[in-house]
């Protein structure tokens, strides 16, 4: 039989930035390369990734990357390790789409990237290995899961899947594809833990087609409707609920624009062409049969609301009145809170008709108790791994198989973390020994760095306090300052209450200095250090502030 372990480098016991090594005798297949945005204490860092070390040690063995879908918590990571893991991407052209998108964001260009390009139930064979994908329902068009057909049975991935068979061909639960792939033994099933602490399913908490149908119906002037870029499933419902009341949609940016029309080549929208209107000619309809179309990613779209709420946007033909009522279909999450209700405040100043989802009103689609049950009920598997969500997911993820009662307990439900390995022999699959290097990548514009908390410190202290910098020449055989003191800051204080403080401030430096440079075998950086507490010291007394001191002292012999 096939030696197989499961790697796990990312997406356990932590929000998104997932990533699993499926390892099928010597050949490496990567589910998912994510990423996820840094908290407010990140200060400069873009994105942050999972560590790919064990990757690139092996990257002779990786055969490709199967992404199930165009989120960036499923491929974001992607453009920042391919060039050194390269191997051919797994996915459908609109996840294709979002990763050309993305990589547009970053300045990064992805034209050398090899696309092996799929349907969400099509069966591939790579590296000799039968690959079957079955389509599921998820924000993003066209996603699917993944089954590893192996000869101790199949090995199942199901992650941003809710149940829902009510929308387009490229949001299908596809059933009868499961059923087949079920046909065989599962061995092991891997699925999504994010919503598993949510009784019931996730339909239809994710729609926000009762909000944009009231506002259609009832509302006399024009619309606007803001969502996230990535939530596909919304901005299709939302075109097609407005085609059928024949309202006019406006596309607000360039951005909204190539996003529609991408997704209008790709198949994904299907509406007649009279639905879209130009900017220019928003005035020769009546307001009651328009609706202004804005996307972005995250928190880009809740800068644009601000923007647009203030009049500070650059499309000066689009501006809000009174009578517009604005739909805000923005997920609510902690890491954009204060963006969200910057957004709400800049609305209601502009004093229009504002519709926002409160925070549990719209769900992020990701299976909920119910959904999660019928796949387990629909694969049975030998084994079950929750994946994909903080612990206190995880355990409700696996409390729900548990109690089940279809043979999953304790013994067969197992729980990992990042750098954990399950090995899969003759049909059991058990913890390995083998603990594998994990842990957080910092992305900073286009570089991939391994960020210390000291530079992360740092970039918070500036950001909050400000900095100081001092520098000066020295002669060490002269024992004396042969250039200028200067002193510098930036964020520290407003410039007419700084003279005192930079007349004690270059006082206190030129003694320290002066003073050691007089032994001939001083020591720079005993120098630096001094300076740094003694002025450090004396601005907390006169500021309250712990600003970021840099001492630079050159020599010239």
């Amino acid at each position: 039989m096939s030696n197989i372990r499961i790697v796990f480098l990312g997406g356990q016991d932590e929000s998104f930035k997932n990533m699993v090594a499926v390892e099928i005798d010597r050949d490496i297949f990567v589910v998912g390369a994510g990423c996820r945005l840094p908290d407010k204490n990140k200060h400069g860092i873009d994105y942050i990734i999972p560590k790919y070390d064990y990757l690139l040690l092996n990257k002779d063995r990786v055969r490709a990357y199967i992404i199930t879908d165009g989120n960036d918590p499923l491929f974001g990571a992607l453009p920042f390790m391919i060039d050194k893991i390269p191997a051919p991407i797994v996915c459908t052209d609109v996840t294709r789409i979002f990763m050309f998108t993305f990589c547009e964001h970053n300045n990064i260009n992805p034209s050398h990237y090899e696309f092996k390009i799929v349907n969400p139930s099509d069966d591939i064979t790579i590296a000799g290995h039968l690959i079957r994908l079955f389509s599921t329902c998820s924000n993003m068009a066209n996603s699917f899961g993944v089954c590893f057909d192996t000869d101790q049975g199949n090995i199942i991935f199901a992650l941003n899947y809710v149940i829902d068979n009510n929308m387009t061909k490229c949001f299908v639960t596809d059933i009868q594809k499961m059923g087949l792939i079920a046909d065989k033994e599962t061995l092991v099933f891997l699925a999504d833990s994010i919503n598993a602490e949510r009784p019931g399913y996730s339909n239809p908490m994710y729609k926000l087609r009762t909000v944009v149908r009231e506002s259609v119906k009832d509302v006399k002037g024009r619309i606007f409707a803001a969502v996230e870029s990535a939530d596909v499933y919304n901005i299709v419902d939302i075109i097609q609920i407005c085609s059928k009341c024949h309202r006019r949609i406006v596309l607000y940016d360039t951005a909204t624009s190539d996003l529609v029309y991408r997704l209008i080549r790709a198949g994904v929208i299907n509406v007649p062409k009279e639905t879209f209107i130009p900017a220019e000619d928003i005035n020769r309809y009546p307001a009651n049969e328009i609706v202004v179309l804005i996307t972005g990613f995250k928190n880009r779209l809740l800068h644009k609301v601000s923007l647009l709420a203030k009049g500070l946007h650059d499309n000066k033909i689009i501006s809000l009145v009174e009578s517009d009522t604005f739909v805000l279909g923005n997920h609510y999450s902690n890491d954009i809170e204060i963006d969200y209700f910057d957004a709400m405040d800049e609305l209601y100043r502009a004093n229009v008709d504002v519709v926002s989802v409160r925070k549990n009103g719209l769900i992020k689609m990701h299976p909920s108790t119910e959904d999660i049950k019928t796949m387990l009920t629909i694969f049975r598997p030998k084994f079950y791994v929750p994946v994909s969500g903080y612990l206190v997911c995880l355990l409700a993820n696996a409390n729900i198989a548990v109690n089940m009662g279809i043979g999953l307990n304790h013994s067969n439900v197992l729980l990992v973390d990042n750098g954990m390995v399950l090995n899969c022999q003759n049909g059991v699959c058990s913890y390995s020994s083998e603990k594998v290097l994990t842990g957080d990548v910092m992305v900073d514009g286009r570089d991939v760095s391994n960020f210390s908390e000291q530079i992360i410190e740092e970039r918070r202290q500036i950001s909050d306090d400000g900095v100081v910098v001092f520098g000066t020449v020295v002669s060490r055989s002269k024992g004396e300052i042969v250039g200028g003191i200067d002193v510098q800051t930036r964020g520290l204080f407003y410039a007419k209450n700084s003279d005192a403080l930079i007349r004690d401030m270059t006082t206190v430096f030129t003694k320290i200095v002066s003073e050691a440079i007089k032994n001939p075998g001083f020591a720079v950086k005993s120098i630096q250090d001094e300076v740094k507490n003694v002025v450090l010291n004396l601005i907390r007394r006169s500021t309250l502030k712990t600003p970021l001191i840099l001492v630079a002292i050159e020599e010239i012999d």
